[in-house]
């Protein structure tokens, strides 16, 4: 494990067992050595560890406690181990669990002070691999140093190393380059799991200082952009912030649930047939332009989209060791309606059918089973014609027969309401490869329908096709 730091503080109880503040000599305190490491892993492993050393004590894990340490980092939650049955005065040793913050934040120039100027910082994350692909990424730089970014390699021979795979981005004034990492940030994560794969640059094109608010926004664009193009719920940022050369800031995201790539295939442009190093890092650009309107429009305004995306991001989306769970469709049907309700005027309750077919209506699909061969389709229609009951069961809508609305709708209805034992029945008598088939394409449709949220008019990846090639309503 990586340690962050160990520093001196004290430990409180804030309360007893029945939940009743304490006074007294517990409310002073003991005093205390903490070692504080981390290391990222795949749930349910926690990522913070905590060992307190201390004399005489008390740590049951009935009460919640404080601990308040000399470099300003204050934590709460439950202790275990300690000092009984021991004797009095002797060194114990404690484990702090349960931890609430979700965040720790050191600031190396002065113990506690309030948020210091930064004019650059540097973000570790997880799951990026897209965006340093040779095709989205045309730049170089020296591994885990963005601000060596560079179109081309230099002229002149160095001892330096130098590797391709940088990309960078502009936001609001804003410049974010992303190059591969290097080991100091690979100790933080159980690598046999994860892959911390890039860091990212963060500075002013202007070379102004970093206002906090504005850090912020573009930390919340990263993190909603990197989510959306690894149908994550958000990627794991680790910051160092500088002023002048200097280190003045240190935070760590705490998720008990990292990121991690989940997905061989994103939507996120690969190499065409006659494309080259960095074909695409233009596009990449307009897509996190469009992004950023509708992802601070969403803010602003309280809006849906990033709920939309974080169905998208559903802890049953599996990870490219594990497909994504049937449960998966649940997640994206509820992405493909929350974005149908953003490109459409109709409110009230819309039948899934409909939802289905005004999705590729938005994206000038015809509602047809996407399959490449008509013999593929032809054994749907022949082989499970239930696909294509009507609402009320028992009927084969013949006009409806190869369409793709009317199966992915009865599919998400099973699913949905899979507690009526014939749906459950329908739904098992599926084989497999074709629940699975029905997954991928719920995904691609979600995947064009917030390509057109954010008016997006290039080049994608097609998962069904393996293909990449421009969204159908820009051909």
């Amino acid at each position: 494990m990586y340690r962050l730091f160990r520093a001196k503080g004290r430990l409180f109880w804030l309360d007893n067992a029945t939940g009743e503040p304490l006074s007294g000599d517990f409310a002073e305190g003991w005093p205390v050595l903490a070692d504080l490491r981390y290391e990222m892993k795949p749930s349910p492993h926690y990522p913070l560890q905590v060992d307190v050393f201390g004399r005489d004590l008390l740590s049951m894990g009935q009460v919640r406690e404080r601990l308040v340490l000399d470099n300003g980092v204050v934590l709460t939650g439950r202790t275990y181990g300690g000092g009984f049955g021991g004797k009095s005065g002797e060194l114990t040793k404690a484990r702090m669990v349960n931890i609430e913050e979700p965040r720790i934040e050191l600031f190396p120039t002065v113990a506690g002070s309030s948020f210091p100027d930064m004019d650059a910082a540097v973000l570790g994350v997880v799951s990026s691999r897209p965006l340093l692909r040779g095709a989205c990424a045309k730049g170089v730089a020296r591994p885990g140093l963005p601000f060596s970014f560079r179109a081309t390699f230099p002229k002149k021979q160095t001892k330096a190393t130098w590797s391709t795979g940088a990309l960078q981005l502009h936001n609001e004034g804003v410049e974010m380059t992303f190059v591969r990492t290097t080991g100091y940030w690979r100790h933080m994560v159980d690598s046999a799991v994860l892959d911390q794969d890039a860091v990212v640059g963060v500075r002013r094109v202007d070379g102004g200082t970093l206002e906090w608010k504005g850090f912020y926004r573009t930390m919340s664009l990263l993190t909603g952009f990197l989510g959306w193009i690894n149908h994550c719920v958000s990627p794991v940022f680790h910051v160092k912030g500088y002023r002048k050369g200097r280190l003045v800031y240190k935070a760590f995201n705490l998720q008990a649930r990292p990121t991690v790539a989940r997905d061989e295939f994103s939507w996120l442009p690969m190499f065409g047939p006659r494309d080259g190093r960095g074909a695409h890092d233009d596009l990449v650009q307009s897509l996190l332009d469009g992004f950023a309107r509708v992802w601070f429009q969403n803010i602003e305004e309280k809006g849906i989209f990033h709920i939309a995306l974080s169905m998208l991001g559903s802890r049953s989306k599996g990870s490219p060791w594990s497909r994504a769970a049937v449960g998966y469709l649940r997640d994206t049907f509820s992405a493909c309606s929350i974005l149908f309700a953003m490109l459409s005027d109709r409110g009230g309750h819309i039948a899934r059918c409909e939802v289905i077919n005004g999705c590729l209506r938005k994206i000038r699909v015809d509602d047809r089973l996407p399959l490449e061969g008509r013999a593929d389709s032809e054994y749907l229609v022949r082989e499970h014609s239930k696909l294509w009951w009507g609402k009320k069961g028992g009927n084969v809508l013949k006009g409806e027969l190869g369409n793709l609305s009317r199966p992915l709708a009865n599919v998400e209805n099973w699913l949905l309401h899979i507690d009526d034992p014939e749906n459950a029945r329908m739904l098992l008598e599926l084989p497999v490869s074709i629940q699975q088939y029905f997954v991928e394409v719920s995904t691609w449709l979600a995947d064009l329908m917030a390509l057109k949220v954010v008016g997006y008019r290039g080049l994608y990846f097609n998962r069904l096709t393996r293909d990449t090639e421009v969204v159908p309503w820009a051909r």
